[in-house]
C-alpha cells in the first residue's frame, strides 16, 4: 500500500499547538476511515524515552480513488478552519504544498495523488 507523508504548519504555532493540530487532523482523517499514524521522531536530548511522535507529521495509507478523495476532503476541511495553516503532502520524491484551500486546489490535489505512479499501479 502506498503512503503519503503529511506535514502541517500554522503560523506562530508553538510545539504544544502543533501537537494539538496534528491530533485534530489525525482524528479528522481517521473519522473518514483512513489508515493514519503518527511517525516517530527523536526524543529531545535528556529525555528518558528514545522516541516520540513527530510534531506536525502524519503518515496516511492511500490506495484507490475513493480513499484519495476522502483524504483530500479531510485535508481541505482541516485547512479551511484557519487561514494561516499550510499542509505539505509528500509521496516518494514528489511533494505538493497547499495553504489556500479552494475547490480547484482540492481537485488538483486529487489529480496529483491519482497521477502518482504508486496509485496508478494500484488502480490498474
Amino acid at each position: 500500500m502506498d503512503t503519503a507523508f503529511v506535514e502541517i504548519r500554522e503560523s506562530r504555532a508553538d510545539p504544544l499547538r502543533l501537537d494539538e493540530l496534528t491530533v485534530r487532523l489525525y482524528r479528522d482523517l481517521a473519522d473518514r476511515d483512513l489508515r493514519v499514524r503518527r511517525p516517530m521522531g527523536a526524543a529531545p536530548e535528556g529525555a528518558k524515552s528514545g522516541a516520540v511522535a513527530a510534531l506536525g507529521a502524519l503518515v496516511v495509507a492511500l490506495g484507490a480513488s475513493p480513499v484519495v478523495a476522502a483524504f483530500a476532503e479531510g485535508v481541505f476541511a482541516w485547512l479551511a478552519a484557519r487561514p494561516d495553516r499550510t499542509i505539505k503532502v509528500t509521496r516518494g520524491a514528489d511533494s505538493i504544498e497547499i495553504s489556500d484551500p479552494s475547490p480547484e486546489q482540492e481537485q488538483q490535489l486529487i489529480e496529483w495523488l491519482t497521477r502518482h505512479p504508486e496509485t496508478r499501479d494500484e488502480l490498474s
